[in-house]
């Protein structure tokens, strides 16, 4: 990592100190710690195109099954896409560092755009991290997937999301949530995803998971509401 120049951390001031962006150096956006940047964007671009037939597919098979109104209303397809538009960016980010040297269209977006990038790294990483293991821990059931094209879904929205953000931050040079600032926003998604789950149920009478039942889980629905908040901080 090169130092910043005198004119790139001009560009840094102001509000945006408050939430850590000028430590966002925009080399990180497409460099890789391990690789050459032609390798990132190869491993960049197969896992766009795997969570985006993965994607494309759970849309297509719950239209077809009649479940489009409620596909997202979970919390694993939100966030598995955004998982999809965090690969996407990157994607577009790395490439541009391979053939010019660097991110430009990074380097020309508002500062405000460039902190939500930072943010929808963590989010992928860290979301991809909880939908996985309370998954497999806490609902994961065999015979809720019969046919071979639903259990290769459920294995990539709970399975190769964490394979692919994990190895995403261990190859790429990305940080996560250097400021205590971004646990609060990425707490204050949670909170509304919570909230979405339970104006849905009083709409439409069913809860998304089992767990924030509060009606079946009345002495547990707090503890594990704040576990999970606490988790993330």
């Amino acid at each position: 990592m090169h130092h910043h120049s005198e004119h790139d951390g001009a560009r840094y001031r102001d509000w945006h100190m408050l939430f850590r962006l000028h430590k966002l150096d925009h080399r990180r956006v497409g460099g890789s710690r391990l690789l050459g940047t032609g390798a990132l964007v190869a491993i960049r671009a197969l896992f766009f195109a795997y969570t985006l037939a993965g994607w494309l597919l759970s849309v297509i098979l719950d239209a077809k099954d009649g479940q489009i109104k409620s596909h997202f209303v979970y919390f694993t397809y939100l966030c598995y896409t955004g998982l999809l538009a965090y690969l996407a960016a990157s994607l577009v980010h790395t490439v541009q560092e391979w053939r010019h040297g660097r991110p430009s269209l990074f380097l020309k977006m508002p500062r405000i755009l460039q902190l939500m990038h930072w943010l929808l790294f963590a989010s992928a990483l860290l979301y991809a991290t909880i939908v996985s293991v309370m998954f497999w821990t806490l609902i994961y059931k065999s015979s809720d997937y019969s046919s071979t094209t639903r259990k290769w879904i459920n294995a990539s929205v709970h399975g190769s999301n964490i394979v692919i953000m994990w190895t995403d931050m261990v190859l790429g040079t990305m940080v996560f949530c250097p400021h205590w600032s971004h646990p609060l926003l990425l707490c204050f998604v949670i909170a509304l995803y919570l909230a979405l789950a339970y104006i849905n149920e009083a709409v439409n009478g069913w809860f998304t998971y089992d767990f924030i039942d509060y009606k079946a889980h009345k002495a547990l629905e707090i503890p594990i509401i704040l576990g999970i908040l606490v988790g993330i901080v």
